[in-house]
Parts: C-alpha cells; structure tokens; sequence
C-alpha cells in the first residue's frame, strides 16, 4: 500500500476532508509512478481511464500532424491532468502526454472516481479541475487572438515562470506558435512589460 499522505493533503485536503473508507480505497486503488524523462502517460488512439496528479516533473501534451508535434499544455506539480474529452467521454484520444523530467504521478483509476462521486462533496474536485482547463484554454486562444508573437511570448513567461529553466525552447517554440528561430529573435530583444488585462478578463 502506497504513502499517498502527500498527495492528500497538497490535492484534497484544501477543498473537504476524507474519510477512513475514503483514504483506504484510494490507498488500495491508487498507484504511484516514477517516469524517466521522455517516458510516456498517454498515448494517442488509447482511451483516458484514470485521472492523474503530478507530484513531480513537467508534462506536456501535444498533437502529432504531418509528423510534426503540436504542443497544446505544460502541466507542473501539484495539478491534476488527464485527456479530459477522452476521461468524460471513452472515446481515443488524439493526444499524447509525456514527461518533461523525471516525474512522480499519482494515478487515480476512474473506476475509483466514479465510485467517490457519488457523495457530492467530489464533484468540489471534478469542477476545480474542470474550471481550471477552461480558463487555461480560453485564455490561451485570447493570447493568440489579441497579442503578436512577442506578446504571446512575455504572457506565457507570466503564466509559467521558471518555465525556460525546465522546458525546452523548441518545446516553447511549438505552444506558441512559432519557429525556434522567431522565439531565439523575441528572446534577444529587451524585455517590456505588456497589458494582460485584456486576456485575464476572458
């Protein structure tokens, strides 16, 4: 049986309290995974069936068109991540997760969710992470739509800090957007400070 202690109370502690029953089959459903960088979570053409807590490392999903890699996230510690429209839905996701760094996840399996749903106080969980997604991904189509690519540039480094000492350039490259080249030119200019407020009030 697993110490999830830590996840516990990083993850559920802040929004309600677990019972004995609760802990105990989370303890004997859940599993722990140490992932070497590079190492796989979720394959395309496969379908979500656990929802996943990284309590270390970087993971980024990304699409694959034309044998290019299109990434679409970066997940840090302390979130929770999954292919959400296949975890809802049972359909094939078309996208792939892979670990940035060395990464310790928490797998939670969705028959065990499913099970915990069923006392309302999990759906406080479910919505967090569904209202999380939402602004991140409306947020980030607004950047898109109301800055140019240097712009783009500085909000993410607002959204993610540290991020450049963690994920590589290219990797960067591909959220936003752009070449390697464009995003090696935008680094080198002078750093200025943009409006946000435009994008954060989407």
């Amino acid at each position: 049986m697993h110490d999830l202690t830590p996840f516990f109370e990083t993850a559920i502690y802040p929004l309600f309290d677990l019972t004995d029953e609760e802990k105990e089959m989370i303890r004997a459903e859940a599993k722990i995974q140490h992932l070497e960088s590079n190492s796989y979570i979720i394959r395309e053409n496969s379908t979500a069936d656990s929802l996943l807590f990284l309590q270390k490392g970087v993971v980024r999903s990304f699409y694959v068109k034309d044998h290019r890699e299109i990434n679409t996230e970066f997940f840090f510690e302390h979130n929770f991540f999954t292919a959400l429209t296949s975890y809802l839905t049972g359909e094939k996701t078309s996208l792939n997760f892979q670990c940035l760094e060395a990464s310790e996840i928490i797998v939670l399996p969705k028959i065990v969710t499913d099970r915990l749903l069923t006392d309302p106080k999990w759906h406080q969980l479910i919505n967090e992470i569904l209202t999380k997604e939402f602004i991140k991904k409306c947020r980030r189509e607004s950047s898109f739509l109301l800055h140019d690519s240097y712009e783009r540039y500085l909000y993410f480094l607002e959204q993610f800090p540290h991020s450049e000492n963690r994920i590589p350039l290219f990797h960067i490259a591909s959220y936003l957007g752009m070449s390697p080249e464009t995003l090696s030119r935008i680094r080198s200019k002078k750093i200025r400070q943009i409006d946000v407020s435009q994008v954060n009030r989407i």
